[in-house]
């Protein structure tokens, strides 16, 4: 138990709540949560008090971030967010935070880059890194669309998660679609300008194998550039539904050293801060670790690193309190970590 920090989360998804239990097991303390209309699993735990906000604007969290700060003027306040909304609010307001705020946030730019999927890719073969081949498709209203450069079968995503095509989800749109034919992808470009939309979709290999090909390795950078925190894990099962598609829902921890020094030597090239959450798939056909997606974040499944042996907000709290030293905490046992009943984790 140390009574010198605060955590304040902000954003009351499914992936605040892990961090907040993290917080709680490590260092005892109870967590604020700054979000409008929380999950209840959120509003209900004893470790988390609330804050009820109308909304996530930028003016709101600054007022509120303030708020707890001068309440609590003897602690540090520990700042983190998990999703990517709320970490690129948090990042256009740096600078406006009272001075016993601390958070650990990786340059905008370079966060822009590496979000950006195609950039991400380019990123991946300059450190020697697979990624899969991509297309940029500009998707607007009375837009010419070319026949896909990627052989089919493939997949099409929006380039990034933004809240205009979130509003489509209402609608029957997906998260990812998997297409066969120039005619079905010609359909989905139709739908979309249908409905007005605007916005870069990547096309993209599709790589062969289920879920259980899925592989996620988190890190965490300290502000002098060492790798902290090493966890990883194999996927058994994703969420299927058409929002959430390839969330992981069941997930075997398991060491990948080979994986952890590969990441740790792009990030250092970079110049990387803080955590970084990337999504691979094994190509079933000749074994080659493709990277899929890298997240600016610590990631929503982040208990997984907990499963396996490592707890990964104590990388963080000791970077920001000066603390960090000794070797890079790894997950070095094998665990389920699941958020499925286990009868299905069994039956799939």
């Amino acid at each position: 138990m140390r009574d010198d920090i605060l955590p304040l989360i902000i954003g009351g998804d499914i992936s605040a709540y892990p961090m907040a239990r993290e917080f709680h097991e490590e260092y005892g303390v109870s967590s604020v949560c700054i979000a409008p209309a929380p999950l209840a699993i959120i509003e209900k735990s004893r470790f988390i008090e609330v804050v009820n906000v109308p909304s996530m604007e930028a003016d709101v969290l600054e007022r509120e971030i303030a708020r707890v700060a001068a309440g609590n003027a003897g602690k540090k306040i520990v700042l983190v967010a998990n999703n990517d909304a709320a970490v690129n609010r948090i990042a256009a307001m740096e600078g406006a935070f009272p001075d016993n705020v601390l958070l650990s946030l990786p340059d905008r730019a370079l966060v822009e880059r590496v979000s950006d999927k195609i950039r991400f890719a380019e990123l991946c073969a300059e450190h020697g890194l697979d990624a899969p081949v991509s297309q940029i498709v500009h998707v607007a209203p009375g837009a010419a669309f070319e026949p896909s450069s990627v052989p089919f079968p493939l997949v099409a995503k929006p380039a990034v998660s933004s809240a205009e095509y979130f509003k489509l989800y209402a609608k029957g749109f997906k998260k990812v679609y998997f297409i066969r034919e120039q005619a079905e992808l010609d359909r989905l470009w139709s739908d979309l300008c249908a409905e007005g939309y605007e916005g870069d979709f990547l096309v993209q290999e599709l790589i062969g194998g289920d879920d259980t090909y899925v592989d996620m390795v988190t890190v965490y950078i300290d502000s002098s550039g060492r790798m902290t925190l090493a966890a990883s894990a194999q996927v058994l099962l994703e969420d299927h539904a058409p929002s959430l598609f390839g969330n992981p829902v069941a997930m075997i921890t398991r060491p990948k050293p080979g994986l952890w020094e590969k990441v740790e030597r792009m990030l250092a090239a970079i110049g990387w801060r803080g955590f970084a959450n990337f999504d691979l798939k094994r190509d079933p056909q000749d074994g080659r670790e493709i990277f899929m997606d890298f997240n600016p974040r610590l990631g929503a499944n982040s208990y997984y690193a907990c499963a396996g042996g490592v707890n990964p907000l104590r990388a963080l709290v000791d970077d920001l309190l000066g603390e960090a030293g000794g070797e890079c905490a790894r997950t070095h046992r094998n665990a389920l970590y699941t958020r499925a009943r286990p009868g299905r984790v069994r039956r799939y």
